[in-house]
């Protein structure tokens, strides 16, 4: 399937009723089994090809995980405040309206909104038809066990417009026309209306960041209680004293989740295990049921050695990225931006890192539309170390300058092996690099407030083009001045901004790909690195893992069971 035929049916903006009832089903694209699409849920369920055949799913049971991601140690499980491993919970625990796939664009996961469809009278207005029966779980955190509707949307929105530290700002503050928000009378329909065309707005709709919770925790005496526990209509719960921050987490079922006999799991304990080595033991001990392996080397060293498989190898669509502070000396130089530009080789990290399981990213990474051509990264972003040193010399007049950098102690994405070999591609092209080194806690505080000069950044899941050219925005990634500093440039800005307002696939791509280039002629500050292929691995008795659907599949864990 070429990229432009399975992109455009994602970019579309105006679709009527009719229109995304038809594409509520599924296309095979990147997707190892098809399962039938349910009419009743409105959902198509996508799987792993797991092994063997093992007649229906079983109920029962507790999923094993182990993870090197801690949670946000400021906002801690907060699903409109906290990042980190956040978002991974908050698809488990609440809501989104709906949600469609950026990997798969046929693919629609109706929640909040029921499957008889959304209507779009007009490229501003989209009006949702609330499920009836979204019921909150049983807890003891004070919240009635009632229906979600239309009013814990409303609220939610309007909790996120009032926090610039939400991480959905970039979203609900600047397109939700919200004195406009209304709710029907028996809060059965949801009309929301934006103040310009959008076309990122489907995607965005259903991100795990602005999940749904009940109206009730978003009260202002309610909300400390994000900070370690949460409950809503999702297929589980974390209980008050579930999680202990940097060491575990755990979610039990909702015996009200709405989609009759799931989740099939009766739980997920999660260990926060930071050390590679004791993560592979865990997982070959069976005391962790996945897996991510660093390379198809130790792929098959333990699909060889161990009942385990290999599930989808989709890209991540995550990377490492070098983020500079145009606010702070040198990186307000453009010269100095570009220096660090070419002092990058990509391939390096490729090979190093990922034995090959990789691709280079220019500014927007390979594996989304809008991307710039591998073959033509070279025109824009070589590696030149010789050209770095001499753009250092036009702005110092001297042979190498000094620099501070921080990052986070980790091993997330491979963050302890790319950490070296950017160290040396630095020097090597006259940089000189004054070392801080945080505790992953500190520096997502530090990162998110801006206070630092340049960091070799950890990144979350970026599934469209959208975020990582508003890292160049003077607002940032969030729309609200956290994370990153943008070039501080209102041309910058004003050419970011109309390449969301493009509605046309073509036009649209051609406009995040002139933006790129006009990024790099100013010097970026914000430099992805590579994005790798994913190579988890599963234990050999869990069943109907979601695949080829990108982040869509945290949502689709209450299929997952254990055939044990």
């Amino acid at each position: 399937m070429s990229t432009k035929s399975y992109w455009q049916q994602f970019e579309r903006q105006r679709i009527s009723r009719r229109r995304l009832l038809a594409v509520g089903g599924a296309s095979a694209a990147g997707v190892a089994v098809v399962a039938a699409c349910s009419s009743k849920s409105g959902t198509t369920s996508k799987k792993t090809g797991t092994p063997g055949t093992s007649g229906p799913p079983k109920a029962g049971g507790r999923y094993k995980a182990a993870t090197p991601i801690v949670a946000d140690s400021t906002f801690g499980l907060d699903p409109h405040l906290a990042i980190a491993a956040g978002p991974a919970y908050f698809a488990r625990m609440y809501n989104v309206l709906v949600n469609r796939s950026a990997v798969n664009p046929d693919y629609y996961y109706y929640d909040l909104a029921n499957d008889s469809g959304l209507e779009t009278p007009d490229e501003l207005t989209y009006i949702f038809t609330i499920r009836p029966g979204v019921k909150v779980a049983p807890n003891s955190l004070g919240v009635p066990v009632r229906d979600l509707d239309a009013s814990d949307a409303i609220a939610t929105y309007n909790r996120i417009n009032a926090s610039s530290l939400a991480n959905a700002c970039q979203f609900v503050c600047q397109y939700f026309d919200l004195p406009a928000l209304q709710a029907s009378a028996d809060n059965m329909t949801l009309t929301i209306k934006i103040k310009v065309p959008y076309a990122w707005f489907l995607y965005n709709i259903g991100r795990a960041i602005q999940t749904i919770p009940p109206k009730e925790l978003l009260e202002p005496d309610k909300a400390a209680v994000f900070k370690n526990a949460g409950v809503g209509g999702g297929p589980y719960k974390i209980d008050q004293g579930a999680f202990v921050e940097g060491e575990r987490v755990a979610l039990e079922r909702n015996p009200n989740y709405y989609r009759a006999g799931k989740p099939y799991i009766d739980g997920y304990d999660v260990v926060i295990i930071s050390d590679r080595s004791a993560l592979q033991a865990q997982f070959i001990a069976q005391s962790s049921y996945d897996y991510g392996a660093s390379s198809e080397a130790e792929v098959k060293q333990l699909t060889d050695q161990h009942p385990v498989y290999l599930g989808s190898q989709d890209p991540t669509y995550t990377f490492i990225a070098f983020t500079v502070n145009v606010t702070q000396p040198p990186w307000n130089d453009p010269n100095i931006r570009k220096a660090a530009m070419h002092a990058i080789n990509r391939q390096e990290f490729v090979d190093r890192v990922y034995q090959g399981g990789a691709k280079p990213n220019g500014i927007v990474h390979w594996c989304v539309s809008g991307a710039i051509d591998q073959n033509d990264l070279d025109t824009y972003q070589k590696y030149d170390p010789a050209m770095s040193k001499k753009l250092i010399k036009q702005a110092t007049g001297q042979d190498r300058i000094k620099v501070k950098i921080f990052w986070p102690q980790s091993t997330i994405e491979e963050h302890d092996q790319h950490l070296p070999i950017f160290l040396k591609q630095m020097d090597d092209a006259g940089f000189d690099v004054d070392q801080d080194p945080r505790d992953l806690v500190g520096w997502l505080t530090d990162y998110r407030t801006k206070t630092y000069g340049a960091s070799l950044a950890l990144n979350q899941i970026y599934e469209t083009a959208e975020i990582p050219l508003d890292f160049h925005h003077s607002k940032g990634p969030a729309g609200s001045n956290i994370y990153a500093s943008g070039l501080q440039d209102t041309a910058i800005d004003d050419l970011i901004d109309a390449t969301k307002r493009i509605t046309d696939f073509d036009t649209r791509v051609k406009a995040i790909q002139d933006a790129q280039k006009t990024l790099y002629e100013k010097g970026p500050m914000f430099m992805p690195l590579v994005t790798p292929f994913s190579r988890t691995l599963y234990q050999n008795f869990v069943r109907d893992v979601p695949a080829g659907l990108g982040t869509t599949g945290l949502f689709l864990t209450q299929d997952i069971w254990l055939d044990k």
